[in-house]
């Protein structure tokens, strides 16, 4: 009977350890989303900050957003980007951080043909639109209630013979 016990004893044991460890290796690998824009040292702004970085929201979760919305921050920056003049046709895709304070930073680009297939564009003239939006200063930071949060922003740009045509 002692033996049994013992077994038993040793058993829930090993279970709870096994539910233990699957918890803790659970939660590790859900604290980081599909997305998430981690600092990068190499292509980031070090003086840009987050927040809180463990809470970061998608921009229609907190309504960030620039002030007047997307048609006026079109109507800013419109005349500065029609002076620039690309290769081909297609969608270039800027998602950054707007933090609690309104401050942009951590973009990150893609760029499509709009046959969907990845395609490049010429860096310097995505330097020069990443620095159209980082040069913009009525971001409004994500809200829910009476707190600011940080969040992520889309924004997009279409090429169609080398020109944008439109920004949404």
């Amino acid at each position: 009977m002692f033996k049994l016990k013992d077994k038993l004893n040793i058993t829930l044991l090993i279970s709870f350890l096994i539910a233990l460890i699957l918890t803790v290796w659970l939660y590790l690998q859900f604290e980081n989303r599909v997305g998430d824009i981690a600092f990068n040292k190499e292509i980031d702004n070090a003086t840009f900050k987050v927040c809180d970085e463990k809470q970061l929201f998608q921009y229609y979760s907190v309504n960030s957003n620039y002030q007047g919305g997307k048609k006026a921050l079109k109507k800013e920056i419109w005349e500065v980007v029609q002076q620039l003049s690309f290769d081909t046709s297609g969608l270039i895709t800027f998602r950054f951080i707007i933090n609690c304070n309104g401050d942009v930073g951590r973009f990150r680009v893609k760029s499509i043909h709009n046959e969907l297939n990845e395609i490049r564009f010429n860096i310097q003239k995505l330097h020069a639109l990443q620095s159209v939006l980082e040069n913009l200063s009525n971001w409004n930071p994500g809200m829910w209630g009476d707190e600011k949060y940080d969040s992520y922003y889309v924004l997009n740009f279409k090429i169609e013979q080398g020109k944008i045509t439109d920004i949404f």
